[in-house]
């Protein structure tokens, strides 16, 4: 018994949890999208015989909101380089180009279903 308690005793004494940090938590998020994508994609493929066409940005617009957020993130702890403009800059840039992707994408995925 003795030996059991000393295992319990030094399991316990481990390192302390470390939380994932918010732009960690991002990532983590985007990622979530991309898996629940492409097993939307690969099912839509294996029930018609053909995948989905011309949906690149459709693919690329989680990503670049992603970017978007990071760069907001970056700004918000202080990390980010150049200011509110560059931050402003950068978020913007990439939020307009995930929703110019979304436009340009969602014809060519309504027009296939």
């Amino acid at each position: 018994m003795d030996e059991l308690e000393k295992k319990d005793q030094q399991e316990s004494r481990t390192e302390p949890v470390k939380y994932a940090t918010p732009m960690q938590r991002l990532w983590a998020w985007v990622g979530v999208v991309y898996m629940v994508i492409l097993v939307l994609l690969s099912t839509y493929g294996l029930a018609h015989g053909s995948f989905l066409q011309g949906i690149g940005a459709l693919m690329l617009a989680p990503a670049l909101c992603g970017l978007g957020a990071s760069a907001i993130l970056r700004f918000r702890r202080g990390e980010g380089r150049g200011g509110l403009l560059s931050c402003g800059l950068i978020s913007g840039g990439a939020f307009l180009l995930a929703l110019l992707g979304l436009i340009r994408a969602l014809p060519n995925l309504v027009r296939q279903l």
